[in-house]
């Protein structure tokens, strides 16, 4: 954009583009600042980090299509401000809800396979937290048995349960 700008005529000509959009000589205008751009370079390279050395650990399979944290974020980020609510239906291991509530947004995130929704929950408890007591959680939650993860302690073994009643 930046070189678009220095000099337009070298590097733009403005005519109608085959999806019938005509842009105009004013495409070259300097509006401080453009939309990111549409390529994200994002590498999946995360192996061991908590959530799936948490699974192993316990024997359990981590959610096989993981993806990295900036590639929700970027979209959180563009598209959502502070409080808005995030919705994913799709959220496997959860890295939508996981980055969402770092970037302090309200989010909803919807599983079909209630294993990779309990094993999720290891994006939200510290890292600290004894493994046994992450292996309570994850169990707590297979068992339909909701966990208040703001009353979960990073030692000891009391976890604050409630359940809900399904009708």
């Amino acid at each position: 954009m930046k070189k678009l700008i220095s000099n337009p005529e070298a590097h733009y000509h403005p005519q109608k583009r085959p999806s019938g959009h005509e842009i105009s000589k004013s495409f070259a205008k300097d509006n401080g600042g453009a939309i990111p751009s549409n390529l994200l370079q994002i590498p999946n390279t995360d192996s061991n980090g908590p959530y799936l050395s948490t699974c192993k650990a316990l024997g359990l399979k981590g959610h096989p299509a993981r993806f990295p944290s900036q590639l929700p974020e970027f979209f959180i980020r563009f598209l959502t401000e502070p409080n808005d609510v995030v919705l994913d239906i799709f959220a496997g291991s959860n890295m939508t809800g996981a980055v969402a509530e770092v970037e302090k947004r309200q989010w909803l995130a919807f599983e079909l396979q209630k294993d990779y929704l309990a094993t999720s929950v290891f994006r939200f408890v510290p890292n600290v937290l004894p493994l046994e007591n992450k292996k309570q959680i994850y169990e707590q939650i297979m068992l339909d048995i909701g966990v208040d993860l703001t009353k979960v302690q990073t030692q000891g073994t009391s976890l604050s349960l409630w359940r809900d009643e399904i009708q």
